[in-house]
């Protein structure tokens, strides 16, 4: 892993930017030899990666990119009167749109150039702890094909919009919310056909500033 790329998904991972000195003693080379690395934009071993990640308690891996990604933010089209209730329902208040930039450290997984995103608003309780009243979500688009069970998604149900897991056996549709007080949902085959999945929840947003 270059040095750059180190750098940049260390800062990302443990929310500031770490000293040079520091990962001298971490890895366990010379200031002089870290300053050439920097220089030159060397490469990490895997075995000084597994130092870092040891020191930090983190997986520099775990924000691979793949071939076609550049940079480490993404703009996508954010519907700021569109509400998916995590509770009773919410209607669409409107279609209009915006463009934002967020970090790719937002998304669950990894971001892919080809999947079309945007973001929306939670609004209720019954989707905590993992989504909050007000917080802002990352869609994947949904085109068809299984439902992946127990993943958190948006879609339409007799008008209305909801965040829900989702499951899905021969006969019915499981509608699973994550707060506990909230009861477990099974519609039937003959139900299911009320059901419009606009898409998946891929990532969180708490604060669009």
């Amino acid at each position: 892993m270059l040095y750059e790329v180190l750098i940049g998904r260390l800062q990302n991972l443990i929310n500031r930017k770490p000293a040079q000195a520091e990962l001298c003693r971490i890895v366990g080379i010379s200031p002089s030899a870290m300053a050439n690395r920097q220089n030159r934009n060397s490469d990490f071993s895997d075995s000084e990666i597994e130092k870092i990640n040891n020191a930090f308690n983190i997986n520099l891996y775990s924000q691979e990119v793949n071939a076609f990604e550049t940079v480490e933010k993404v703009t996508i089209d954010y519907y700021p009167d569109v509400f998916g209730s995590c509770g009773n329902g919410a209607f669409a208040l409107s279609e209009t749109k915006e463009r934002i930039t967020i970090p790719k450290k937002a998304f669950f997984a990894n971001f892919s150039p080809v999947k079309k995103y945007s973001v929306v608003t939670a609004h209720g309780n019954s989707m905590e702890p993992l989504i909050y009243d007000n917080d802002k979500v990352i869609v994947e688009h949904y085109e068809g094909g299984q439902i992946i069970d127990n993943k958190p998604y948006i879609f339409c149900y007799q008008d209305e919009i909801y965040i829900k897991r989702l499951a899905k056996n021969v006969n019915q549709l499981v509608i699973m919310p994550e707060n506990k007080i909230y009861d477990i949902i099974k519609l039937t085959k003959e139900e299911m056909n009320d059901i419009n999945i606009i898409g998946q929840i891929v990532g969180l947003i708490r604060d669009l500033r």
